[in-house]
């Protein structure tokens, strides 16, 4: 376990939700609830990536008094931050994790963390072959090795690559896909990110709904959960994702 590392990416700013990782949700701040979820990941550590502006010095104490340990980079090369955490802790595998996804849970982590044994090849470990899981319930667990050399690689035209961290890494390494399990019901048209008021909106409902469970509960059972109230689903069926190119 301690070839693997775990880093959550998060700042304040935020071009269509400022603030969103410290938004309340089910009674905590977002990223506080993204990290009590993740808990029983099977990762050695887990780091908090954020960025130097003086804004995120709330973001890095929010880091600190959650037990994670820091560090502070680029605002837009989300990518070497991750770089220079690879170099300070020389993992063999890092597992990529954004911080405005908080119905991400340590079972999907760990289906990601299993494929290692498979994917012994492989650069980018991801849950596939395609999307069938809501937007947002996602991480990717990358080669240490090769993103770092992917940070060397990305042309200075086509430096999105650098704020999206594994997408280079996506289009020029070798990717392998975890299925995953049977019952997972496949959704892949529920939105499950939060990055404007429409998913805040979704988010802090469907979290009421799951109530006491909020720190717990799987994805099958919040499925079926929001599957019985419509209402809370639609509040964000018609945002829009923006192109990979956009930042």
């Amino acid at each position: 376990m301690g070839d693997t590392i775990g880093i959550i990416q998060a700042r304040i700013g935020s071009a269509r939700l400022p603030a969103k990782i410290l938004a309340p949700l089910a009674g905590r701040p977002l990223l506080e609830l993204l990290v009590s979820r993740l808990q029983g990941a099977r990762v050695a550590e887990w780091w908090l990536a954020t960025t130097q502006d003086p804004a995120d010095d709330v973001t890095t104490a929010w880091g600190h008094s959650l037990g994670l340990p820091v560090y502070r980079g680029g605002a837009e090369d989300v990518l070497s931050r991750f770089v220079a955490i690879a170099g300070e802790r020389q993992p063999e595998w890092i597992v990529r994790v954004t911080a405005d996804n908080p119905f991400l849970d340590a079972a999907a982590v760990n289906l990601l963390v299993d494929g290692r044994d498979v994917a012994k090849d492989a650069d980018l470990i991801e849950l596939g072959p395609q999307r069938t899981l809501p937007l947002g319930y996602a991480a990717q667990l990358a080669r240490a090795e090769a993103l770092v050399d992917s940070a060397d690689r990305i042309p200075s035209d086509r430096a999105h690559h650098r704020s999206h961290v594994v997408s280079f890494l996506a289009a020029s390494g070798r990717r392998s896909p975890v299925t995953p399990p049977e019952e997972w019901p496949a959704r892949p048209d529920w939105r499950w990110t939060v990055d404007t008021p429409q998913d805040l909106a979704m988010a802090r409902q469907a979290f009421e709904i799951f109530g006491l469970e909020a720190v717990r509960i799987g994805y099958p059972d919040m499925v079926a959960r929001l599957e019985a109230h419509p209402d809370c689903l639609s509040l964000n069926c018609g945002v829009s994702q923006k192109p990979l190119e956009a930042g």
